[in-house]
């Protein structure tokens, strides 16, 4: 089969090439991908970044497994022993496991569900790791109808689902987000929405019960000024290359928690077949929407990968068409 592949950190080492077809073992189904959505965390993997990450991301000179992506939308073609819940012929979408930018891939039945009858592949291949994130960190915070919540980031990938939810479960929602996705963040559901290149949320006087920090462009310490006394902070943030990348603020967070009237949290989302179900539920309620952006071929997998590698102005998300 054709997959991204990569044995060596750095953009120049990732190409599509032939590789052996994987072959599904206990508890596993054998996926032939339609499509596949592109996620930070690709090229993080690709590029090695944050160094002080490399050891979680295989070793140190180069990941594991070789093969890209993490998301996926397609057909069963093979279920492995014990595998009673799935048969070849069903369309799943989910969370792959080594590696999901190739024509077959690999997934637990845990981390997969039956894919949305209201989306194409294309949709559905954009949601898992995005969606199931904001699902998690905002099911952490015990985000409550009437409570306010600001969005950072909330035009791209894990933001616009975060936005979405969000208002769906009755919460206030201020989107912050750069000019091009004012309306569409609006659209998703935030009743106000700031343009940070014009105005600095931190510096002001409003206040909220919750801020889901996703685009890094923020420190922690400026969001804690713009939470109630007893509010939470969400601190989602990936995005930095580097030695130690976000780590050091996000290691302090606990301790600086007890040190100040609000709190910080990060959550360590996981792949989840239920949270795949809930989600599924919100689009059939017609309240939860995938915004694709751009779609690219497998070929050019590497383009959609460096488009996520820039910080802070995805407008929804990217997805591969792989078969």
């Amino acid at each position: 089969m054709r997959a991204l592949t990569q044995d060596r950190y750095g953009w120049e080492h990732l190409g599509v090439r032939e590789v052996p077809d994987p072959e599904p073992g206990q508890g596993q189904v054998l996926v032939k991908v339609r499509a596949a959505g592109v996620n930070p965390y690709d090229w993080h993997y690709a590029a090695g970044q944050p160094l002080v990450a490399r050891a979680m991301m295989g070793t140190f000179t180069g990941p594991r497994p070789p093969v890209r992506g993490a998301d996926l939308s397609g057909i069963v073609v093979a279920a492995g022993p014990g595998v009673t819940a799935y048969a070849p012929g069903d369309e799943v979408f989910g969370f792959g496991t080594g590696g999901t930018f190739a024509e077959l891939a690999l997934a637990e039945v845990s981390s997969i569900a039956r894919r949305p009858v209201d989306l194409t592949h294309v949709e559905a291949a954009a949601m898992p790791m995005a969606a199931v994130t904001a699902l998690q960190f905002l099911r952490a915070a015990e985000l409550r109808a009437g409570q306010q919540i600001a969005i950072t980031g909330a035009g791209g990938g894990i933001g616009h689902f975060a936005v979405q939810i969000a208002a769906a479960w009755g919460a206030e929602v201020t989107g912050v987000c750069g000019p091009r996705n004012a309306a569409m963040v609006r659209e998703l559901g935030a009743s106000e929405v700031i343009d940070y290149t014009k105005d600095d949320f931190t510096a002001g006087e409003r206040r909220f019960d919750v801020v889901f920090t996703n685009a890094g462009r923020y420190s922690l310490r400026a969001l804690g000024r713009v939470v109630v006394p007893g509010g939470l902070v969400l601190a989602n943030d990936g995005s930095r290359d580097g030695l130690l990348g976000a780590m050091p603020e996000l290691m302090t967070a606990p301790l600086v928690s007890r040190m100040r009237p609000y709190r910080i949290l990060n959550v360590s989302a996981t792949s989840s077949g239920e949270d795949l179900g809930v989600l599924d539920g919100l689009v059939a309620d017609g309240v939860l929407l995938p915004i694709v952006s751009a779609t690219y071929p497998l070929e050019r997998a590497v383009d959609a990968i460096r488009q996520v590698a820039g910080h802070g102005h995805a407008r929804g998300k990217l997805v591969l068409t792989i078969a």
